[in-house]
């Protein structure tokens, strides 16, 4: 999908003017994790992730077994054969234990999509 730079978009109380400016802030947590291997609870950077997370899931009616728990970033496989390849991706974990991937990348393209809708519908 493509990243439209003209889309702002909110977490929490964060405003982001861009997507490209949102992709860089929830990377930059991915990346700060994904060296230190920690799990994210209990911080600024959980209740915005599960913000980003929650949200996501709701406008693509995406079932989770509850909120979040904690988050972590590992390798994700993407794509096939010649196509494919591994990232770095967030993963939301719950308190049945299940795990579930997600892409900040996607959510923060849903969330910005969503948003402009409801300026349209409200102007």
């Amino acid at each position: 999908q493509e990243i439209s730079m003209g889309k702002n978009l909110n977490v929490l109380d964060e405003n982001f003017t861009t997507q490209k400016s949102a992709h860089a802030f929830f990377y930059s947590i991915r990346d700060k994790y994904y060296a230190s291997k920690q799990k994210i609870t209990a911080s600024r950077e959980f209740d915005l992730l599960s913000d980003l997370y929650s949200r996501y899931c709701l406008y693509t009616n995406h079932q989770t077994p509850g909120q979040a728990i904690s988050f972590y970033v590992r390798d994700v496989h993407r794509g096939l054969g010649k196509y494919g390849g591994t990232t770095q991706g967030f993963v939301a974990e719950f308190a049945n234990g299940e795990e579930i991937e997600f892409s900040a990348g996607k959510a923060i393209i849903s969330l910005g999509n969503h948003e402009a809708q409801l300026k349209k519908s409200t102007s």
